[in-house]
């Protein structure tokens, strides 16, 4: 089968077309997914360069991107839940930027019915991210305030409805250009990070969704926390020890899968409570032009890519 992999750690330049890859065949609990859309994102870059090697080790050559859309093509051993010709969107840490791929069920859900089978590539990663930092993580509940930092992102924009959906307050920064989506999905203060410092503006939140790293913007989330509050990160380690001293919380979030959060997820598209927002799809063979652009940031949304063109 045809599919984009690395043989080696490295940037773009390692990121080759193999058309002679192996199909993989299903074990037990897996389901073998002929591959409609493979999703782009952040964590694709961080493992191809090697960064993640010491939590999620990489066997090469490995197959790009750890989510997926597509239709159930063969069933391994023991698994009930699918049918040959499914449409199902999931995850999988076996590579998905191929034409076949193999998933674990606890992974995997039907796709939402109302969505094109390669644009559901765009949902399960950041969905799933967003929804376990805030609900299972940070117990958001109605009326608490939350911050969602890059909310105009892949996990923000997912994260910025599921906390309007919960009954939150919630606060985004995103740059003046993206304003305007982030007040349609269902944002209720929007702060141009350019222009405005959050941390001067904003106070007393209950949760901190921190997806931008790095020492200094921990602390700045950590000070418009109040007491008691939670700071979620999903971008690296958090200063729990920092955060204790003041009275409040850090934690970091990885996203874990889950079956039964997927099928929620597809629901909460069904009914329109939820929009996914879709950057660009681009055929399979502009690839790594899209894995170039996702590590240089600024895509709004998800970027997918269509493998069957």
């Amino acid at each position: 089968m045809k599919a984009l992999r690395f043989h080696q750690f490295g940037g773009p330049e390692v990121l080759q077309f193999d058309e002679d890859a192996p199909v993989p065949e299903p074990a037990e609990g897996q389901i073998q997914v002929r591959v409609s859309g493979a999703g782009v994102n952040p964590v694709d870059w961080k493992l191809r360069e090697g960064y993640l090697q010491a939590y999620f080790p990489v066997d090469l050559p490995a197959t790009v991107s750890w989510e997926f859309s597509g239709t159930v093509s063969k069933l391994g051993a023991g698994v009930t839940q699918f049918e040959v010709g499914d449409e199902v969107y999931g995850h999988s840490r076996y590579g998905t930027m191929a034409e076949y791929t193999v998933a674990d069920v606890v992974g995997v859900a039907k796709k939402p019915f109302s969505m094109d089978l390669p644009d559901a590539a765009s949902v399960p990663m950041c969905a799933t991210t967003a929804y376990q930092a805030l609900f299972d993580v940070a117990g958001l509940k109605a009326g608490q305030r939350v911050l969602v930092q890059a909310a105009a992102g892949g996990v923000g924009t997912f994260a910025v409805q599921l906390a309007k959906w919960k009954g939150a307050y919630v606060i985004g920064t995103a740059s003046a250009k993206n304003h305007h989506l982030l007040q349609e999905i269902g944002c209720d203060e929007v702060i141009d990070y350019r222009t405005t410092p959050y941390e001067t503006v904003v106070k007393d939140v209950d949760v901190v969704l921190e997806s931008v790293g790095g020492d200094e913007n921990m602390r700045k989330s950590l000070s418009v926390l109040k007491p008691g509050g939670i700071l979620v990160s999903i971008s690296s380690a958090q200063p729990t020890e920092e955060a204790e001293a003041q009275g409040k919380r850090a934690e970091y979030c990885f996203m874990q899968q889950n079956s039964s959060q997927l099928t929620i997820i597809a629901n909460l598209i069904q009914d329109l409570k939820v929009r996914p927002v879709i950057d660009t799809v681009v055929p399979f063979h502009e690839a790594v032009e899209a894995e170039k652009e996702n590590q240089e940031g600024h895509v709004v949304g998800k970027m997918v890519v269509d493998v069957r063109r």
